[in-house]
C-alpha cells in the first residue's frame, strides 16, 4: 500500500460488518439471558436435591458459560471489525501532515486486524471459544495499548513521554479532519490526553462512555457503577445552567474520571478538587461532584464577578475503605499518593499547555489522603498550583509549608476539632489499631507528639507554618461524618469550611477566617 492506494480506498465495508455482528451478538444474548433466566433458574430454583441434582446444575451451568463465552466472541469480531474501520479512517484523515505515517498506521491496522480476526475464527473452529475465562480475556485486551491493533494508531500519536505542551502543539498542528477522525475512532486515546482543550476531550470522553456502557456485563461490578454514575451526572447537567464537562474517563485500576463545572478553559479561576481514602468510582459521579459544584459556587459568590471553574479529579486509586480488611490498611502508605501525584501535575500541566491566553489562577484542594497526593504533587517543580488547601489531613508528606513550591504563604489548612484523620499519629501502630477500630482506635491506642501525623508534621500545627482558617468543629458523637464536613452547605448559605475554600480558589486567600494553629 501506497499514499495513492490509501487516499482512494473506501473501507465502508467493514462498519456494516461491525454493525451486522453487533446485532447477532446482541440476539445471542438475548438468548442467553432467556435461558440463564428460564432454565438455569428454574433448576437451581426448584428445590431439586441429590446427585442427579447436582450433575444436572453443572450441566445448565456449562451451557450457561457457553452461551455467555459466545456471545462475547461475537463481540469481540464486532469490536474488531470497528477497530480497523476506524484505524484506517484515522490514518486516511492524518495523511495531509504526515503520508508516510498514515500509510505505515493503515498497514498495520490492516495486518493486525486481519491477524486477529483470522485467531478468532480458529478459537471457534477448534472450540476454545465457548471458554468462558478465555473469551472474557480477549474481551480485556481490546484496550490494551500493546495489542497491534491499538500499536498502529498510536504511531500517530504524540510519543508516550511527550509532555502536555508537545501534546498542546501537535493537536493544534492536527488538520480538522485528523481531529475529528481520531475523537471519533479512538475517543479512548483521544480523551486520556492531557494538553488538549477541555471541550475536546469532553466530546472525546462522552463518546469512549457510551462505548464503555454498550457491554456493561463484562465490566467489574463497582466499575460498571460508577461509570453509570457519571453518566446519570452528565445527563443531570450543571443545575446552573453551565458546562459541565468530563475532562477524563478511564477503566484501568478502580476507575478514572475528572468531571468539571465551568471550562477551564476560559475560566479566571479554576479549582482542582482531590478526594482521598475509600473513594471509589461512583462517587466522582455523586458526591464528589456535588462538592465540585459547590466549591465553585462558594468561589463565585465571592469572586467579585471573576469566573470560576471547579471539578473533582479522581485520577488515581484511592485507598479502599474495606471496614476491617488488611486491604484497608493501604492507608498507611505512600505508594498511591504518589503515582497520583505525577498524574495529577500532568494533568494540570495540560490545563495550562490547552488554554489559549493568560493561566488562570489554580487551587489545589486535597481532602483526607487527597491531601497526601496535593502535597506530594505541590513539592514538584511546575506543578501548575498557585494555591493548595488541605482540609481533613493525615498529613500532606512534607514537615513545613514552604517545602511546597506554591509557598508557605499560599498553604491554606483547615480541620475540625473532632475529626478523627485529623489527629491520626505516627508509628507503626496506626496500621493495626485501623483494623482494630478504626482511625479514632488508632489515634486513642497510639501515643505521639501532638505535631505529628502519620504522613508528617500536622498541617494545622504551628510549625508547619501554613494559614488555618476557621472550620466547625464537627460532632463527637459522629467523628466520621465530621471528617465529610468540610463541603456541606450550612442551613442559611456555605458553612465556613466552604466559604473559606471558596475565597481561596477566587485568589482571596487574605480574607479567609483566620483560627490559631495547634
Amino acid at each position: 500500500m501506497d499514499a495513492a492506494a490509501l487516499a482512494a480506498a473506501r473501507p465502508a465495508e467493514l462498519p456494516a460488518a461491525a454493525t451486522a455482528y453487533g446485532a447477532l451478538a446482541a440476539a445471542l444474548e438475548g438468548h442467553h439471558q432467556a435461558w440463564a433466566r428460564q432454565t438455569a433458574g428454574g433448576v437451581h430454583g426448584s428445590g431439586w436435591q441429590g446427585r442427579a441434582a447436582e450433575l444436572a446444575g453443572a450441566a445448565v451451568d456449562r451451557a450457561t458459560g457457553r452461551l455467555q463465552a459466545a456471545w462475547v466472541e461475537l463481540t469481540l469480531v464486532q469490536e474488531t471489525l470497528r477497530q480497523a474501520a476506524e484505524a484506517f479512517a484515522v490514518a486516511q484523515a492524518a495523511m495531509p501532515g504526515d503520508p508516510a505515517g498514515a500509510v505505515a498506521a493503515a498497514v498495520s491496522a490492516v495486518t493486525a486486524g486481519a491477524e486477529r480476526l483470522t485467531a478468532l475464527a480458529a478459537a471457534a473452529r477448534d472450540g476454545r471459544a465457548l471458554t468462558p475465562a478465555a473469551a472474557v480475556a480477549g474481551l480485556g485486551r481490546l484496550s490494551d495499548p500493546r495489542e497491534p491493533l491499538n500499536a498502529a494508531l498510536r504511531a500517530l500519536l504524540p510519543p508516550p513521554g511527550a509532555g502536555p505542551g508537545e501534546v498542546a502543539a501537535w493537536w493544534r498542528a492536527l488538520a480538522p479532519g485528523a481531529r475529528a477522525a481520531l475523537t471519533e475512532g479512538r475517543p479512548d486515546l483521544v480523551g486520556a490526553l492531557d494538553g488538549l482543550p477541555a471541550r475536546d476531550r469532553d466530546r472525546a470522553n462522552r463518546l469512549q462512555l457510551s462505548r464503555l456502557l454498550e457491554h456493561p456485563d463484562v465490566l467489574p461490578g463497582p466499575l460498571r457503577e460508577g461509570l453509570r454514575a457519571v453518566a446519570a451526572r452528565l445527563a443531570e447537567g450543571d443545575p446552573a445552567g453551565g458546562d459541565l464537562l468530563l475532562l477524563a474517563l478511564g477503566a484501568q485500576g478502580q476507575g478514572r474520571a475528572v468531571l468539571g463545572y465551568g471550562d477551564p478553559d476560559t475560566a479566571d479561576d479554576v479549582a482542582v478538587y482531590v478526594p482521598g481514602f475509600g473513594t471509589e468510582l461512583a462517587a466522582a459521579g455523586r458526591g464528589d461532584a456535588e462538592r465540585a459544584e459547590r466549591i465553585r459556587t462558594a468561589a463565585a459568590r465571592c469572586g467579585g464577578g471573576r469566573t470560576t471553574a471547579a471539578m473533582v479529579w479522581l485520577g488515581y486509586d484511592a485507598p479502599p475503605n474495606e471496614g476491617l480488611s488488611l486491604r484497608s490498611a493501604e492507608v498507611a502508605g505512600d505508594a498511591r499518593a504518589k503515582a497520583g501525584a505525577a498524574d495529577l501535575n500532568r494533568f494540570l500541566g495540560g490545563l495550562r499547555a490547552a488554554r489559549p491566553g493568560e493561566p488562570a489562577h489554580v487551587t489545589a484542594v486535597g481532602h483526607s489522603y487527597g491531601s497526601l497526593v496535593v502535597g506530594l504533587a505541590a513539592r514538584q517543580d511546575g506543578t501548575g498550583m498557585d494555591d493548595v488547601v488541605l482540609v481533613g489531613s493525615p498529613g500532606a508528606g512534607v514537615d513545613r509549608a514552604d517545602r511546597l513550591r506554591v509557598g508557605a504563604g499560599h498553604v491554606y489548612v483547615g480541620v475540625a476539632e473532632h475529626d478523627p484523620v485529623g489527629r491520626l499519629p505516627a508509628g507503626s501502630g496506626v496500621a493495626g489499631g485501623m483494623l482494630l477500630g478504626g482511625p479514632a482506635a488508632a489515634a486513642l491506642g497510639q501515643a505521639a507528639g501532638p505535631d505529628e501525623l502519620w504522613f508528617g508534621r500536622d498541617p494545622a500545627d504551628a510549625g508547619f507554618g501554613a494559614h488555618r482558617f476557621e472550620v466547625a468543629p464537627g460532632d463527637p458523637e459522629h467523628p466520621f461524618a465530621s471528617h465529610s464536613a468540610y463541603f456541606d452547605a450550612a442551613p442559611d448559605g456555605p458553612s465556613a469550611s466552604l466559604e473559606n475554600i471558596g475565597r481561596v480558589v477566587a485568589g482571596r486567600g487574605a480574607e479567609t477566617t483566620a483560627v490559631p494553629p495547634r
